[in-house]
């Protein structure tokens, strides 16, 4: 089967969680004998054609590439269509990512005269009001939220039952949405770094967070901020802990470290390899999630397969993936919620890893189920 996926921001430039979901589908999907097509935007310093581990890239022109977040990629789904349509037509499937190619895709797939899927990682609805990084993504980005909910598609995929109900608040009928949860897996490859050794970390409680650190836009949703404060309040009752940091933009974070007094108080280990994060999350004491809103929440479910303690917050999907008391911790998203369940954590250490008895999702799981529903709307 050909199965052209369409997604506006794509690696080496952009690798977050839609990126993550794209890449072990489409590698999985390919080691099952099916060829993979990714059309997204041309970003500063890459190829118009790209084989990127076995997918072929496509990339098209959009405007103010080097400002590609606002307003470059909210262009996507105008240059995008020409392009999508070509593509389309030599394909058996169309899966189109949101949110902006979400606006247009199923029109790309119609003229092609092929079927269509859109994956909805999760719709922000209201919460646009705080997360748009300026006036027109707060205004504009709620119409293309429910512009695509309307949108022609022959099916629609979430990965967590949130993300399901933030469909379906939309008007989007229950019966034309399925939950596939994203795969669960930790590389091939053994990584080789001791964390706690490699940055003198010993004889601390580690708090562990790994993902995009950025304040800006969606980052927002994270609620980094958040956490930063209740470790400050942790730090009041467990003078000797520490957060540990992994992921991107750690130099946005940096001003509010110094306000609060931290920079003593956080480690940053840099951007990780994939092949590292098993030793990173198994080298923390508790991990944590302060996200106000996740569709799926990577770092919970990669934590817990690995056996480490989680907090996260009642918010989201992070109910589906921790089972209170048995994972972790449930708390409200505020600092001092936040702050109780990491303390109640860090307060009996013996118990902080666990032999998690819940057996993950795998990515051939997902992938499976993909292509179950893609066969059953080619031959419809």
């Amino acid at each position: 089967m050909r199965i052209l996926i369409i997604s506006d921001l794509a690696p080496p430039v952009v690798m977050g969680g839609i990126e993550n979901y794209i890449i072990n589908l489409s590698k999985g999907l390919i080691k099952k004998g099916n060829e993979i097509h990714w059309l997204t935007s041309k970003l500063p310093n890459t190829k118009s054609e790209e084989d990127y581990e076995g997918i072929k890239i496509h990339r098209v022109y959009i405007p103010f590439s080097r400002s590609y977040m606002f307003p470059g990629r909210q262009m996507f789904f105008l240059t995008s269509l020409i392009k999508g349509v070509e593509l389309a037509k030599k394909v058996d499937i169309v899966l189109v990512n949101t949110l902006v190619p979400g606006f247009i895709g199923w029109l790309i797939a119609k003229l092609a005269g092929k079927p269509s899927v859109l994956f909805c990682h999760e719709f922000y609805g209201g919460l646009w009001r705080s997360l748009g990084q300026n006036l027109f993504e707060k205004i504009s980005y709620p119409a293309f939220e429910k512009f695509t909910a309307m949108g022609l598609y022959d099916a629609f995929l979430c990965p967590s039952e949130y993300s399901k109900k933030t469909l379906m608040k939309y008007g989007v009928k229950e019966n034309k949405i399925q939950v596939i949860p994203h795969g669960t897996e930790f590389s091939e490859t053994a990584g080789k770094i001791d964390y706690r050794k490699e940055f003198k970390l010993e004889n601390y409680f580690l708090i562990g967070y790994i993902g995009r650190l950025g304040q800006k836009g969606t980052g927002q949703a994270k609620n980094i901020k958040g956490l930063l404060e209740a470790v400050k309040y942790v730090i009041e009752k467990l003078p000797n802990s520490k957060l540990f940091l992994a992921g991107t933009k750690f130099d946005e974070l940096e001003p509010y470290i110094e306000e609060l007094g931290l920079v003593e108080n956080v480690v940053y280990a840099g951007k990780i390899p994939d092949e590292e994060k098993y030793n990173f999350l198994t080298a923390c004491d508790v991990v944590v999630c302060p996200a106000i809103s996740d569709g799926f929440c990577f770092l919970l479910a990669e934590a817990i397969a690995a056996g480490v303690k989680v907090v996260g917050t009642n918010c989201g999907s992070h109910p589906e993936r921790i089972e209170n008391y048995a994972d972790g911790i449930l708390t409200q998203p505020d600092s001092r919620s936040l702050a109780d369940g990491i303390v109640k954590v860090l307060g009996n250490k013996t118990k902080s890893h666990i032999k998690v008895n819940r057996k993950p999702q795998t990515w051939s799981d997902s992938v499976n189920k993909h292509l179950e529903l893609f066969e059953k709307l080619v031959k419809a």
